[in-house]
């Protein structure tokens, strides 16, 4: 009996292939977790190898190639310094600067400049001509064909039409070289054609066709506003830390006064110790005051480099660059403004409002697109092609030997107009929403204004009441140290108004710098701040 099962019987019995499937599973199921576990063997070995490498590439620059700060020598280029850079510098000469050479700055003017390229190129599309040409050269040989090569020039161009049509023509000639015997050792061939495509009910119109163009001009426009904005923004902000750091030099100045003054309060307590009219706490604590003194100069001295080191990086300078900080502290600058005249200004002249207005007529404009997106397309098609017949050389050849005519008018018929419908109602929501930030933009600038009239009035106040408190505090310094020279008053009387005398006058100087600060910010807000080609401020 034959034990073998043939083919025959394996179709007949259809448990048999039960069977076998169930083995096949059975063997996946088992040899799966061992692919499993060796795949995550070898993913792993791999990635520790590649790991390791780079590791030792690591490795190999910290042992080979650290430099030891105690010997190092410069290798590097340094920087060079700008020749605008002065030995003393004043506020107009760091915004000069800082217009010149802001990383910040010119990466904004670069990319203003790009976007009026890329504006340019889209001009190019709409208004000129666009052309293309071509010209090729292909050699074929073998044993089973002839030589011959094909020498190609093609030339086209399009021009798109004031109401939408596209206008094209292209032009072909060539020139084939064979050494096939029963073929023409050389053939010329040229051909023209003409088209004119133009649709008629979507997209027909000038404002439709040249949307694209219409809006890319008013993206510019949108971009230079920017611009503008940010040069604005920019003086604001050289100029609070020019005067942050004038300030900064003042309160180190007057950080210096309080501890000469200090020193003196810890050297008239050590004389009225000697001579029987005071105590060793005194002393003491004059000695504590005067070295606390000491400490805050040492931390104002340092603060101060740092200020003036991030202040040369703001204005794309080598942090190597000395200069002396311009002692000229601003005065307080008088004005005076009625909230109607300002708010109607803003609302007016402010550069970010108008574009919210344009914004909302791109808005309207975005709408009736839409609708017309809802008509079916209906395009024009008119053609025109000439050929001439091949000749031995380009000067047989007869432009006309052959002319074909042809018109077309293609319909859509709009069976799925899905996408049409939700454009339309994203662009009815667009609107709605251009209209809902050019309110909410109103009321904010409206905001700012008020915000910025009540603030001024405050630092006003508050200038005049630190002055007060100035004149206020120096009396009580003269009285303290009399006081203690009489007898009656402690040296903590003096410690006391000292330190309150020096807290004042650095208050002060923030105040200043806080109603000038927001005095330019007032003028921006009211679009009333001008900034010139070097970057100052016109006054």
């Amino acid at each position: 009996m034959n034990s073998r099962l043939h083919e025959s019987d394996f179709h007949s019995h259809p448990s048999a292939q039960h069977r076998l499937w169930f083995s096949l599973g059975v063997a996946i199921l088992i040899l799966f977790p061992s692919c499993a576990a060796r795949d995550h063997a070898i993913a792993e070995l791999e990635g520790n190898r590649i790991q390791g490498e780079k590791m030792a590439e690591v490795d190999r620059f910290r042992r080979e190639q650290l430099i030891d700060p105690a010997v190092a020598v410069t290798t590097q280029t340094a920087r060079v310094v700008p020749n605008e850079v002065p030995d003393i510098l004043d506020l107009d000469s760091a915004i000069r600067i800082a217009t010149l050479h802001s990383r910040s700055f010119q990466s904004q003017r670069e990319s203003f400049f790009l976007s009026a390229l890329s504006l340019g190129l889209t001009r190019r599309d709409f208004l000129r001509p666009v052309f293309k040409s071509t010209v090729s050269f292909s050699a074929s040989d073998g044993s089973d064909q002839n030589y011959q090569d094909v020498t190609a020039l093609s030339l086209g161009g399009s021009q798109m039409l004031f109401l939408g049509g596209t206008l094209s023509f292209d032009t072909n000639g060539s020139l084939l070289n064979s050494d096939d015997p029963l073929a023409d050792s050389q053939t010329s061939n040229v051909s023209t054609s003409l088209s004119l495509t133009q649709p008629l009910l979507r997209g027909a119109g000038h404002d439709f066709a040249f949307e694209t163009l219409n809006q890319a001009e008013r993206n510019l426009l949108y971009r230079a506003r920017d611009f503008e904005l940010f040069r604005q923004e920019f003086v604001i902000q050289v100029t609070e830390k020019y005067f942050g750091l004038i300030s900064q030099q003042k309160k180190l100045a007057n950080t210096h006064e309080n501890i000469e003054g200090q020193m003196f309060a810890w050297e008239q307590a050590k004389a009225l110790f000697r001579l029987g009219r005071g105590n060793s706490l005194d002393v003491f604590r004059a000695e504590q005051a005067l070295l606390e003194a000491q400490s805050s100069g040492l931390d104002a001295e340092q603060a101060f480099s740092l200020s003036i080191d991030r202040f040369k990086i703001d204005l794309g300078l080598p942090t190597n660059v000395e200069f002396v900080i311009q002692d000229d502290f601003p005065q307080v600058t008088p004005f005076q403004m009625e909230l109607e005249g300002a708010v109607e200004a803003a609302l007016h002249n402010r550069l970010d409002l108008r574009s919210t207005r344009d914004q909302l007529e791109d808005a309207e404009r975005g709408l009736n697109i839409a609708t017309n997106s809802l008509l079916p397309s209906l395009g024009l098609s008119l053609g025109y092609s000439a050929a001439a017949d091949p000749k031995y050389r380009f000067s047989d050849l007869t432009i006309d030997d052959a002319d074909d005519y042809s018109v077309g008018l293609v319909m859509e018929i709009p069976l799925d107009r899905q996408s049409q419908r939700n454009n339309f109602r994203s662009a009815e929501i667009s609107l709605d929403q251009a209209r809902r930030e050019l309110d909410r933009q109103r009321d904010e600038v409206i905001l700012e204004v008020r915000d910025s009239l009540r603030t001024l009035q405050q630092r006003k106040a508050q200038i005049e009441l630190g002055l007060k408190k100035i004149q206020s505090v120096t009396f009580s310094v003269e009285k303290a140290e009399i006081d203690q020279l009489r007898g009656t008053g402690t040296n903590r009387d003096v410690v006391e108004a000292t330190n309150s005398l020096t807290d004042a006058k650095n208050g002060q100087l923030d105040r200043i710098v806080a109603h000038e600060i927001q005095l330019l910010q007032l003028h921006k807000q009211l679009g009333l701040l001008f900034v010139n080609e070097d970057g100052l401020v016109a006054r």
